[in-house]
C-alpha cells in the first residue's frame, strides 16, 4: 500500500534543473528547471500583465543534445504552454524580475540544428 505524505511534491513528471534559453513572442528569459509536462523560468519584465495566470504562449527553447557516442547537437523545442504561475522575485532597474511555471499544451516538437 502506498501511503501519500501531505506535503508530497504533486508534479507527475520528473524536473530537471537546467538553464536554457528560453524565448516568447518579444521576451527572452532562462529556465530554471523543465519537465515533460512544463517548464519554470525566468524574466525580466515591464510588461507584468503578459504573464497572467491562465494566459497561453508559444514558447521555444534552445538545448544542446549531448547522447554518448553521437556529436552534440543543437536544438530548439518549440510548443506552446499556459501560465499557471507567476511570482515577482525582484523589483531592478530594468524591470520586474518575473519567476513563471508554464504547463505546455501539447508535446514540443523538436527542431534539429536550429540555434
Amino acid at each position: 500500500m502506498k501511503v501519500k505524505e501531505n506535503d508530497s511534491d504533486k508534479r507527475s513528471n520528473a524536473r530537471l534543473d537546467l538553464s536554457l534559453e528560453i524565448s516568447l513572442p518579444d521576451q527572452n528569459g532562462k529556465t530554471i528547471n523543465i519537465s515533460a509536462s512544463g517548464v519554470y523560468f525566468e524574466v525580466i519584465t515591464n510588461d507584468i500583465c503578459a504573464f497572467a495566470i491562465g494566459t497561453t504562449h508559444p514558447v521555444k527553447i534552445a538545448a544542446i543534445t549531448n547522447t554518448p557516442g553521437f556529436e552534440e547537437r543543437k536544438i530548439r523545442l518549440n510548443g506552446n504552454g499556459c501560465i499557471v504561475r507567476s511570482d515577482i522575485k525582484e523589483v531592478t532597474n530594468r524591470g520586474n524580475k518575473l519567476c513563471i511555471a508554464l504547463k505546455f499544451k501539447d508535446v514540443l516538437g523538436i527542431v534539429p540544428n536550429d540555434i
